[in-house]
């Protein structure tokens, strides 16, 4: 880290106390030429003429300067003479860069350093221990401390030029390993550990190579290549990694990690080799400077700082799907407008110029389209009218057929809802059987649209979701079957206007919606007969398969209840209470009546967590698995125990057989049922339970000497007290259940079933 925030302050320090010169020179006839003048450097905003000869440099011979020797290159001067026109002109304040300079080589450089600095702090104190995460934060603050010595780099001093190199060279390489390391946490391994050795291998060559010709200055132009096709090997070799993990992986739970991972890495590395690298190895040109190149590295600690701390990500599939649909959309329109940008300026004067132009005008129109969309999202509600707004009709539909019971009453509400959005003249619902002239009216129809109506039904392929749009107005099909058709028809628009593109497909998706729940009723009316006939109207009793798939749905609603109480309520109350015990400990300036009414609170808090806790458990008996039936039920036993007035005597010596699941959590609902009937309606003072098997059954015993009942009436007692539900979940076991009672002769019930239950239904 000391190395890396010293090295980050020198290369600063060095760019903004020496100006970018940016005049590039050769030795022709033992004279020194000057050959370019950089953009943005000093010689260009001075006006430094090329073809110029430099006569000296720092009142020395060119040839004796540093950056001239070596790169040919006037750079790190103080002063420098031309001599031009058998004039010689003499440049000897060079005491500032341009703002340019200055924003993407010192400004922008040094508030990513910084930045990086706060990410890599976030990842150590934030981020679990782990050896995948030493190695990002490095090559954070590699590609950063990488980034910020491009300042130096361009004025040709050789300590910042060895730090670019080398960091740059290093930097993809710890990338692939912390890739290694963090997928290896995860037992995931697609490329060998030995690649990775072999690059630290080749980087740590090329950067001693680099450092031996900068210190003996002597630095032979065979070698100014190999530091940027050695870079160009690592990029490909790193795509390579992580595109090949997303193919292999990309169909199981990671495959989102490494889509994340792909495109961090294409939007940070892509233009720096597409259109810096490879051009200027190939053709000896750039299609874009490296200052901009390296400003896309800012993608990758986002991508890999959100990667890290976000425990659900966004879907990056989505994502990528509206960008490539984005970038197919611009391609006419950039093309079209890079056209005309160059008839009219006549600015490009190369093909790299027409290119660049391209790419900034392409990359603008799929931002805007981008940003386009996100703000008609977020904002389309608040700048149309909500009574327009067909978004919100639809969910203002949605909530109002949860409050509809009949076919009847839902049209209304669709006729209602389509009249207020679109402020259209009258509405009429109708029905026509497919094969006669019959209708069914909801209101009266004119007899004219009938016979239009008639017309235009026979001579079109119609199905739910259809418009028909005629000049006596226009319909929609929102019912379609094999006997009848069912419409609403509206006389048009009170403006007089044709239906819009989005009318249509706001008529469309609400028919839809209404005849999927109207379908939905008639399914549940049709379930709710099958229902009531499959009832033994003698016994009151389901078949078995239905009792066990009801009781079924109930526990795991049971349990999904107990879940979110306890995931949610109950550690909200637990926070609560360790605040409030906290404050108790800390504040002793606490006035004592304060003092006192903040224990009383503590105390109700910790009654209502009892509480809670205890409803989670009957909803849902913890470990109830683990423990087994006998266990859970001594433990139940004693809970009714601590809140009634009778005692329980539990016997289970004769009980030596395995039940499954199902039949185990049968038994403890109806043994708590029977107490829970003890407790409200019994008062017994002695309650008597007895679980015991043989070969062929389970024989559950309970017994009270309560006040008992009158058993005569037994369909009206078991709606009313909840020996139903007991009896549908012995009839759900196959099992039998003999109750005996009388009015002061206590209450027992009988209950057996066997052993192996023969499943009618798979559950």
């Amino acid at each position: 880290m000391l190395f890396f925030i010293i090295s980050a302050c020198y290369v600063t320090s060095l760019a903004i106390n020496q100006p970018f010169l940016g005049i590039d020179i050769e030795e022709q006839d033992g004279k020194y030429v000057v050959v370019n003048i950089d953009s943005e450097g000093w010689a260009d905003r001075h006006h430094v003429p090329l073809g110029s000869e430099v006569v000296s440099i720092n009142g020395e011979s060119p040839g004796e300067h540093t950056t001239v020797k070596m790169f040919n290159e006037v750079e790190m001067a103080s002063s420098f003479a031309i001599q031009v026109d058998n004039q010689t002109v003499m440049y000897d304040q060079i005491d500032d860069s341009s703002p340019v300079h200055w924003t993407l080589y010192i400004i922008i450089p040094v508030l990513f350093f910084v930045a990086v600095l706060g990410i890599s702090y976030l990842v150590h104190k934030r981020v679990p221990k782990r050896y995948s995460m030493g190695k990002l934060i490095l090559f954070f603050l590699a590609i950063a401390t990488g980034y910020i010595s491009n300042s130096g780099a361009v004025r040709d001093d050789l300590y910042s030029i060895f730090l670019n190199t080398s960091l740059f060279l290093v930097s993809p390489v710890i990338l692939i390993h912390f890739l290694y390391n963090y997928f290896q946490e995860l037992n995931i391994y697609w490329f060998s550990k030995k690649l990775i050795y072999f690059l630290y291998f080749l980087t740590i060559v090329v950067s001693l190579l680099e450092k031996y010709f900068l210190v003996t200055r002597n630095y032979p132009d065979f070698f100014d290549p190999v530091p940027a096709w050695l870079l160009l090997g690592l990029y490909i070799t790193l795509f390579w990694v992580i595109y090949r993990g997303l193919y292999i992986y990309k169909a199981t739970p990671v495959g989102s990690v490494f889509k994340y991972m792909s495109v961090g890495m294409t939007l940070a590395f892509y233009p720096y080799i597409f259109l810096y690298l490879i051009p200027g190895l190939t053709f000896g040109v750039q299609i874009i400077t490296l200052e901009v190149g390296a400003f896309f590295l800012t993608a990758l600690p986002v991508t890999f700082i959100y990667l890290i701390t976000r425990e659900r990500l966004i879907d990056i599939s989505f994502v990528i799907s509206r960008v490539r649909y984005y970038t197919l959309l611009s391609i006419l329109p950039s093309l079209l407008l890079t056209f005309i940008t160059s008839w009219f300026w006549n600015t490009p004067n190369s093909v790299i110029e027409y290119i660049q132009v391209h790419l900034a005008i392409h990359v603008t129109l799929i931002v805007f389209l981008s940003m386009k969309e996100v703000v008609d999202f977020r904002l389309q509600r608040y700048l149309f009218s909500a009574r327009y707004s067909f978004q919100e009709s639809m969910h203002r539909m949605a909530k109002d057929m949860k409050d509809q019971s009949n076919a009847v009453d839902l049209m209304k509400v669709m006729r209602a809802e389509i009249k207020n959005v679109m402020n259209v003249r009258d509405i009429y619902i109708y029905s026509k059987h497919i094969k006669r002239d019959v209708y069914c009216v909801y209101d009266p129809i004119p007899n004219d649209i009938l016979e239009h109506l008639h017309d235009q039904l026979n001579d079109n392929q119609l199905d739910v979701g259809s418009i028909l749009e005629t000049e006596k107005g226009f319909g929609v099909i929102v019912g379609f079957s094999l006997d009848k058709i069912t419409m609403l028809w509206c006389k048009g628009k009170r403006d007089y206007t044709t239906l819009n593109r989005d009318e249509k497909t706001y008529l469309q998706t609400i028919s839809h919606n209404g005849n999927i729940a109207i379908e939905n009723m008639s399914l549940i009316e049709d379930l709710v007969k099958e229902l009531k006939r499959l009832r033994n109207d003698q016994t009151q009793k389901y078949p078995t398969w239905l009792s066990r798939l009801l009781f079924t749905i109930a526990e795991n609603q049971r349990k999904q209840l107990s879940i979110d109480l306890h995931d949610t309520v109950l550690q909200e109350q637990l926070f609560l209470y360790r605040k409030m015990d906290d404050l108790l400990r800390q504040r002793t300036d606490l006035p004592v009546t304060l003092h006192s009414e903040l224990v009383m609170y503590k105390e109700s808090l910790l009654d209502s967590i009892h509480l809670i806790r205890e409803t989670c458990n009957e909803l849902r008996p913890a470990f109830i698995e683990e423990m087994g039936l006998v266990q859970s039920l001594k433990n139940l036993i004693q809970q009714y125990q601590l809140r009634s007035n009778f005692t329980v005597y539990f016997s289970e010596e004769r009980f030596q057989t395995e039940l499954d699941q199902e039949r185990v959590l049968a038994i403890y609902r109806i043994v708590q049922e029977l107490l829970t009937n003890a407790v409200k309606h019994s008062g017994a003072k002695i309650v008597k339970i007895s679980l015991s098997n043989d070969e062929n059954e389970v024989v559950l015993r309970y017994s009270d000497n309560g006040r008992g009942m009158d058993f005569s009436f037994q369909r009206d007692l078991f709606s009313h007290i909840g020996l139903s539900g007991i009896e549908q979940r012995v009839n759900g076991l196959n099992g039998n259940l003999n109750i005996t009672t009388a009015p002061g002769q206590g209450f027992e019930a009988v209950i057996t079933f066997p052993c192996t239950v023969k499943k009618e239904v798979q559950i």
